[in-house]
């Protein structure tokens, strides 16, 4: 068991606004009393740099998300022909239909506005307009596949298989005909596709090769972000981004050694991606930063916001160990983790944020990190417009995996208490 490095008591910092900049945005003030900026921008060898103030405590913005869900997809007992299962994404078109990229059945099930089962396109196979293969298409094989609209109100559906090393780029008109398909690792690297961009470019990232089990203790790897064309062809590069960190445990004084990988350790940081205002977001969440790249390559545009940092302290790290033991069932099992929880040690820091969407009006929300003992039921974002600029905090509904915001609606996916899979679409009314 590796000991934790002894760590000081909470520390809780405030990363402040920079006091420089051109273009500002003030809010009232008392009489007398100098008006503090909102946000302030400036412009450094072509970077477009915007300092934003963190969102009054408990303020939200004026928008409003319907009380409960306007359709909801998926039951317990539905026709096994459209049965949701493995559900990894969602998007509606513009004409109201529903796509649903369904990992079980290595399909796009699609539905009418009302929630009505239409068709599935695509199937489980190597032939043009197939889905999957042998197995599923992220780096981990637990997500087989995307869908994002493409130019021209089609779909572009990223997916891939191991079975022969492949990651695969499709498009599929409004009716569900395949247009092409594009291996983007020809060469059988670690090559995925990652978001497509309003001019039909791919956001693709490539990892490093696999060079053997690693030692006991927290890993991660470099990841190489890049732009393709909607041919496959390499447009630009976009640098090497820290990836997501994963815990790595083995015991050699045992036979057979046991090692044991964990994908998603406690207070984990890893890198985010995206397509917004026409520019590639590769961020990793170490801070409160979000950097985004144009066409050629080039960065473009830096937002950042304050935010308060409090270091994790062993006792957040024993609070998570005594939490997963507690939840294993099963003795044998119990006593197997508890060295492999035992040899995690006290991260230097707290992810900055969580996760990032793009809406439909090309606003980019960036969803704050629970701290431990701070879980919130109702997920909170930070809403910024299309030029970085912060509108204010949301909350979105409980327990909702959001898979796309519209302008007047978001989809996202559930489970029940049985684990069972809906697919929900909720109204949402913006305000000026």
């Amino acid at each position: 068991m590796n000991t934790p490095n002894p760590r000081p008591t909470a520390l809780v910092a405030l990363v402040s606004l920079a006091a420089c900049g051109t273009d500002t945005d003030s809010e009232q003030s008392r009489p007398g009393t100098q008006a503090i900026p909102q946000h302030q921008a400036r412009d450094s060898a072509g970077i477009r740099i915007i300092e934003n103030r963190r969102p009054a405590e408990g303020s939200r913005l004026g928008w409003r998300i319907g009380a409960e869900p306007a359709l909801t997809i998926g039951s317990v007992s539905g026709d096994e022909a459209f049965q949701l299962h493995r559900v990894d994404d969602a998007l509606k078109l513009p004409d109201g239909r529903l796509v649903v990229a369904n990992g079980g059945s290595h399909q796009l099930l699609v539905f009418n506005e009302v929630g009505i089962y239409l068709a599935a396109w695509g199937q489980k196979g190597e032939g043009p307009g197939d889905f999957g293969g042998a197995w599923g298409g992220d780096a981990l094989g637990s997500r087989l596949f995307w869908a994002e609209p493409w130019p021209g109100d089609s779909i572009a559906v990223c997916h891939g298989t191991y079975e022969l090393g492949l990651d695969l780029f499709s498009t599929f008109d409004s009716d569900g005909n395949h247009g092409q398909t594009i291996n983007l690792a020809p060469d059988g690297s670690s090559t995925r596709c990652r978001d497509v961009l309003p001019d039909g470019s791919i956001l693709a990232s490539r990892e490093p090769k696999w060079s053997g089990y690693p030692p006991t203790g927290m890993q991660r790897n470099e990841m190489e972000f890049f732009l393709v064309e909607g041919d496959g062809t390499r447009r630009a590069e976009l640098g090497s981004h820290p990836g997501a960190e994963e815990f790595y445990y083995l015991d050699e004084t045992v036979f057979p050694p046991f090692s044991f990988w964990m994908l998603d350790p406690p207070f984990q940081q890893t890198v985010v991606w995206g397509a917004w205002d026409g520019l590639a977001i590769v961020s990793p969440s170490d801070r409160y930063e979000i950097r985004a790249y144009g066409p050629e390559g080039t960065l473009q545009r830096i937002v950042r916001r304050d935010h308060a940092v409090r270091l994790p302290t062993e006792a957040d790290l024993e609070s998570y160990r005594n939490g997963q033991l507690e939840s294993i069932r099963g003795s044998e099992y119990r006593e197997m983790m508890a060295p492999v929880l035992g040899a995690l040690e006290v991260p230097p820091s707290f992810p900055a944020f969580s996760a990032i969407e793009v809406d439909a009006v090309g606003y980019l929300w960036v969803r704050e990190y629970d701290l431990p003992g701070q879980e919130r039921d109702r997920a909170l974002w930070t809403v910024f417009d299309s030029g970085g600029i912060v509108l204010g905090f949301m909350e979105t509904p409980p327990d909702l995996a959001i898979y796309e915001i519209g302008e007047d609606y978001i989809v996202g996916k559930v489970y029940d208490e049985l684990r069972v899979e809906y697919v929900q679409i909720w109204e949402l009314a913006r305000s000026d």
